[in-house]
């Protein structure tokens, strides 16, 4: 189950933390924004979360989003550096989490994001870390996703356009050594006739963006 960030949307953490009593079998695709806060935090909540859970947390890593509300978050990079601080990001917290199950520290200087003697003591359930998910269409997402991340996503599109993304990322991945996972993103909307569901789809995307 995704659950998602954005100002129009309810914290992503706190919503699924407070499913976790009332449910024993479902996953929970937690997203994270690069730039809402450090990769070691974000580590550390990973790792709480992963053990409460029995190991039922997936991680969606998002980089893009409206430039407005990014901005009302306190983000004001540019496309290209967003991705840049979103490779930073993910490679401390990926090799946080994975150290931490042998209690190694990890230093790392980057451009957006540095961290001297990282470390953690509380490791997750999963080994060497909860699963990560990405999606985007540009080259700097494909690039992204086809070094670092586990499942690549794309939304439903034509079937030839989707195979030309999952060419590319995973052409991308070989160069590195890596395999990636796919998968798809598709919105279901259910009413008792075709022509209800239909008025409903108008009605959706004839909404304003919040």
């Amino acid at each position: 189950m995704l659950i998602p960030t954005g100002r129009s949307c309810e914290d992503p953490w706190v919503v699924a933390a407070s499913l976790l009593p009332v449910t024993k079998n479902l996953k929970f695709l937690v997203a994270v924004r690069p730039g809402l806060h450090q990769p070691s935090l974000a580590a550390r909540m990973a790792a709480t979360f992963d053990r409460l859970s029995g190991g039922r947390l997936l991680i969606n890593l998002v980089t893009g989003g409206d430039q407005t509300e990014l901005e009302g978050d306190g983000v004001y990079l540019d496309h290209a550096q967003r991705y840049e601080q979103s490779a930073e990001f993910i490679r401390i917290w990926r090799e946080i989490l994975a150290r931490s199950h042998d209690g190694a520290s990890f230093d790392y200087e980057g451009q957006h994001l540095s961290v001297k003697g990282a470390k953690l003591l509380y490791p997750p359930v999963q080994k060497p870390y909860p699963p990560v998910y990405f999606g985007g269409s540009s080259a700097a997402a494909h690039e992204l996703a086809a070094e670092q991340v586990d499942t690549y996503l794309t939304w439903g599109e034509p079937p030839a356009e989707v195979a030309k993304k999952v060419a590319d990322v995973r052409e991308r991945a070989a160069k590195h050594g890596r395999t990636v996972n796919f998968g798809i993103r598709l919105h279901v909307i259910v009413r008792e006739t075709d022509d209800e569901a239909w008025k409903a789809a108008e009605n959706l995307i004839s909404q304003p963006a919040r």
